[in-house]
């Protein structure tokens, strides 16, 4: 008995509280339904500009190469400078299309010879998407920049992060080029290393053939074990 009459008061202080307090709670259920309304229409304008900036990038992709073949050095140069304007606004986005904006933008200006520029794009192209397929290949070029520039210790430094990628598509390419500016140092225990664990892991593979080739090489030379 005394359980239900505790039960019975209780309800009645809730049905209490509830009719005081209608109106408050009338306004927060409406704040909550704004709320969850706004965050609705936001996800989904969010989504249709992600997808007109992916076709943005698709278009100037599509421009940049089609009938490319056929074009002389200038008009190669006209259209890859038109594409860099058109992708300086997507390349400010977050997420895929600014990786993506990013990483064609560093293409570009590594085919136009500048590297350090290009290198910037890489940065941010994998900075944007560090988990996907982008921060790897961004990685690797950032390498090939700094060999290009003579700086072979940021080249070693961005090598190794390509090869901390298992799931790279170029693995076995990026592990040679790593063993390879191992090498170029003088730091060929290291380089031996790189190689043998290149060649044990994919043995058939071209890449690994050729580090096979240079760790015979290192130890007829007598500068590996």
């Amino acid at each position: 008995m005394a359980d239900k009459v505790e039960k019975i008061t209780v309800g009645k202080k809730l049905n209490a509280f509830l009719e005081k307090n209608k109106k408050a709670l009338m306004v927060v259920l409406i704040l909550c339904l704004v709320a969850l309304i706004g965050f609705v229409v936001i996800n989904l304008v969010m989504t249709n500009q992600k997808g007109n900036n992916l076709a943005k990038l698709d278009q100037i992709t599509y421009e940049l190469t089609n009938d490319s073949a056929t074009l002389e050095d200038a008009e190669i140069q006209t259209r890859i400078n038109d594409a860099l304007t058109k992708l300086e606004e997507l390349r400010t986005s977050s997420g895929i299309v600014g990786s993506r904006a990013n990483l064609l933008a560093a293409d570009l200006l590594f085919r136009q010879g500048k590297f350090e520029d290009a290198i910037k794009a890489y940065e941010k192209a994998a900075s944007l998407k560090n988990k996907s397929y982008i921060a790897p290949l961004a990685y690797y070029n950032i390498a090939v920049c700094y060999e290009e520039l003579k700086d072979i210790a940021n080249a070693e430094a961005n090598y190794k992060k390509a090869v901390e990628y298992e799931d790279f598509l170029l693995l076995t390419h990026a592990k040679f080029s790593y063993g390879r500016i191992l090498e170029t140092q003088g730091k060929y225990k290291e380089a031996v290393e790189v190689y043998t664990e290149l060649n044990d892991s994919t043995p058939e593979d071209t890449w690994a053939k050729m580090a096979k080739t240079r760790i015979i090489a290192l130890q007829s030379e007598g500068k590996a074990e």
